[in-house]
């Protein structure tokens, strides 16, 4: 998803940028962050492209899991990449094992480097 953040950033995408950007806001509705994901990845197909290099899961930013994700801003302040199966489930994994200890809760701002 750094690539996706990067390319975002580079058109003018701010939200959760640490250098001047606006913060992401950490969320722990499980409802609305799977209406988030819907909302920019599902029923979404896999472009031919993408499945040929195994990049076949739709990944988004700002992250759903945040109140700035799903619709939330405007599409020129969001973005959806393709990733591996693989780069998912690693990022998947990264995202809750940084929040437990540093005790992110419901609402508390944070910034994305990438």
């Amino acid at each position: 998803m750094g690539d996706g953040i990067r390319k975002l950033r580079a058109r003018g995408g701010h939200y959760g940028h640490p250098n001047g950007g606006k913060p992401l806001h950490w969320m722990i509705n499980t409802r609305q962050k799977n209406k988030n994901r819907q909302a920019v990845c599902g029923g979404r197909t896999t472009p031919p492209d993408m499945r040929r290099a195994g990049r076949t899961y739709c990944d988004e930013y700002p992250f759903a899991s945040t109140y700035e994700g799903g619709k939330t801003l405007p599409a020129s302040q969001r973005e959806t990449t393709w990733v591996s199966p693989n780069e998912n489930n690693t990022q998947g994994a990264r995202i809750p094992n940084w929040r437990r200890p540093m005790h992110v809760m419901d609402h508390d701002p944070f910034y994305v480097v990438a």
